[in-house]
């Protein structure tokens, strides 16, 4: 298999991502002589990035759902009346979306902005998620609230909001991070949300899920994720870096990029290094630096990483 290393473009308006996609039987973009053998992939998923300038992402499977970047931007712009965007996307379709509030919160001697991300991806190698979620992984009354850095320009990939407080999250860590046990701490789905899937989706059911769950979002102050950080800010960093980076799955390289910006940023804030600048380091690596990982590879190694500094924080 072939690995194709990109680096993630940046954008901070929606006309950037939202150019014309549609879902195409496949038999309808080939010559007439062409002949299509049986395949269960026959939905072609074509974009017109540039006016005239047309791009097969993926080809599909009869069941699958296109979510435009379009629907997003409408139920955003009807939903939130004050925000900004920190958009990174790739010209294979995958984009990864920042919506930025102004409210903030202190971490250490830091503000971070409240966010929500949306990943999209019309590529098909990356599932839409929200705040790092599923669909199908939606739950509960409660939504997972995601921070944006302004130091490193980013927003930060960890959540621990499937927690219902920072000692359970702890307690979590403490008996080896299972991911069954982190789904059962988790609350009942809305009946809303057991309609939703990526296969056959409704899109007008998913317009209203949206806007449900960005309503909860928007009204919800606190998060255990922001007391997760503030408490990786108080733990000074281990000596042995270069071995903690291993321990996170952080590629070799990445793992050297993120080093140096670890160092850039204590000169920068003057400040002794954290687990708090450590994850943020390892964060600014994943999001800016060229690599054939996925947005969604991106998303889990940063997961990841948090789950181990806060376990080594213990």
């Amino acid at each position: 298999m072939t690995f194709v290393s990109t680096s993630l473009e940046r954008a901070d308006k929606w006309d950037e991502i939202c150019f014309p996609v549609q879902t195409r039987p496949l038999e309808t973009l080939l010559p007439p002589h062409y002949e299509l053998l049986a395949t269960d992939r026959q939905k072609a998923i074509v974009g017109e990035a540039a006016p005239g300038k047309f791009q097969v992402f993926a080809l599909q499977g009869k069941d699958y759902s296109l979510i435009p970047n379009q629907l997003l931007r409408e139920v955003v712009d009807a939903c939130i009346p004050d925000y900004r965007l920190d958009i990174h996307y790739t010209d294979r379709g995958e984009f990864s979306i920042t919506i930025i509030l102004p409210q903030q919160v202190n971490v250490g001697q830091e503000a971070l902005f409240k966010s929500l991300i949306f990943n999209n991806s019309y590529s098909g190698k990356s599932p839409f998620t929200i705040q790092g979620s599923t669909l199908q992984g939606q739950h509960g009354t409660q939504a997972r609230v995601s921070y944006y850095r302004t130091v490193c320009s980013n927003g930060l990939m960890g959540w621990a909001d499937d927690f219902s407080s920072l000692t359970q999250y702890q307690q979590w860590l403490q008996a080896g991070r299972s991911p069954k046990a982190r789904k059962s701490v988790a609350p009942a789905a809305p009946d809303l949300y057991k309609r939703i899937s990526h296969k056959k989706l409704d899109l007008t059911i998913f317009r209203d899920f949206l806007q449900d769950l960005i309503a909860r979002f928007m009204t919800q102050e606190s998060s255990v994720t922001a007391q997760v950080y503030d408490w990786l800010a108080q733990v000074p960093a281990p000596p042995q870096l270069q071995d903690l980076m291993a321990e996170t799955g952080l590629p070799k390289q990445l793992s050297r990029i993120a080093l140096e910006r670890l160092r850039k940023e204590e000169k920068l804030l003057r400040v002794d290094s954290s687990l708090w600048l450590v994850y943020n380091a390892i964060n600014y690596a994943l999001l800016n630096s060229r690599s054939s990982l996925t947005i969604r590879d991106r998303y889990d190694l940063d997961e990841k990483a948090l789950h181990q500094l806060a376990a080594l924080a213990l």
